[in-house]
């Protein structure tokens, strides 16, 4: 009886020290997944079972745009957003609590000026008189704004925008002759391509890199560091996977692609993908690139959208992404 008791005592000893141990948080994270072409990582990694590969539980939900996701961000309801530098510059003008952790991608060769393939028009300088299809307050309408248009001669009024925030939906407009020329992401532009539907002027490099900048809340970054460098591992890990083994990689998110309605070719997919860079290091040359871009955002070009200069040091975090690669 007395070996009982004392067996007894022990286990309650040992219970009651075990609650007294500090438990890990859970490694959880709500992440907003770009539908376009730049949230392939994030797709790869939750099809190949990469986030659960580190421990790492992923809610998502995927949004057309950059700034919806940031949107979100603000509102409370996700950690984990890829965003353009243009919404981006705006959300930290707003005063919005949240950090670059690394590059998602660079979208300049995947991001094109298009136009049916029957339509006479062979140069943006062919646009006066004529509307083009924009996402309004993204880097794209920035971009042709104050770089693209200009550098064809073309001058406010010249010609007309109308927005359009689902990519989805510019060929159907190209189609109905409700616009004249459209900018253009992948796979829509590949697709467009491989159907015999769309042309591609030109894309955007030689005007802009369009980074993509993958941003966490200042929350989870404080609360939770441990599941924001577990979501990186998994996301550099689909990263490597694009990179060293394309056509694979396009095979997985063309399954993605056809979950969505969309029967895509792998082909058509590995085209679309080859045209996207991924390279995720917050570099001093991305930084002296956000520096310009805000300055340029405040000084008035592109409807000036930014009353002050963020401190864009501050705005960038490099330790997670450096822990991220040391862990794989």
């Amino acid at each position: 009886m007395k070996r009982l008791t004392v067996l007894a005592t022990v286990g309650l000893v040992l219970v009651l020290a075990g609650m007294a141990v500090p438990q890990p948080k859970p490694l959880k994270i709500r992440l907003g997944v770009h539908a376009s072409i730049m949230g392939a990582p994030d797709i790869i990694a939750i099809r190949q079972g990469y986030f659960k590969q580190v421990g790492l539980d992923v809610e998502h939900r995927k949004f057309f745009l950059g700034k919806e996701g940031r949107d979100a961000m603000i509102a409370g309801a996700i950690d984990i957003n890829a965003t353009a530098p243009t919404p981006f510059m705006i959300g930290l003008d707003k005063g919005i609590p949240y950090t670059a952790v690394a590059v998602n991608s660079l979208i300049c060769g995947a991001t094109h000026i298009v136009t049916l393939k029957s339509s006479d028009i062979s140069s943006v300088s062919q646009l006066r008189g004529k509307k083009i299809g924009l996402p309004k307050g993204t880097i794209t309408e920035y971009v042709f704004l104050t770089r693209i248009a200009p550098s064809h001669g073309l001058k406010p009024g010249d010609f007309q925008v109308a927005n359009i925030p689902d990519p989805k939906d510019m060929t159907p407009s190209l189609i109905a002759k409700a616009i004249d020329v459209a900018s253009l992401g992948e796979p829509h532009s590949a697709i467009g391509e491989n159907d015999g539907t769309i042309r591609i002027i030109e894309d955007l490099c030689k005007y802009d890199p369009l980074p993509f900048m993958l941003t966490a809340t200042n929350k989870v970054i404080k609360e939770n560091p441990d599941a924001v460098v577990a979501y990186l591992r998994g996301w550099l890990r689909a990263v490597k996977f694009l990179k060293e083994e394309p056509q694979k990689a396009a095979a997985v998110y063309a399954e993605e692609q056809k979950s969505l309605g969309r029967e895509v070719s792998v082909a058509v997919i590995d085209k679309a993908l080859s045209r996207m860079k991924w390279e995720p290091d917050l570099t001093p040359q991305m930084e002296k690139y956000l520096v310009d871009q805000a300055k340029d955002l405040q000084s008035g070009a592109g409807e000036g959208r930014i009353n002050t200069m963020p401190d864009i040091a501050k705005a960038l975090n490099r330790d997670l992404l450096a822990k991220a690669k040391a862990a794989r």
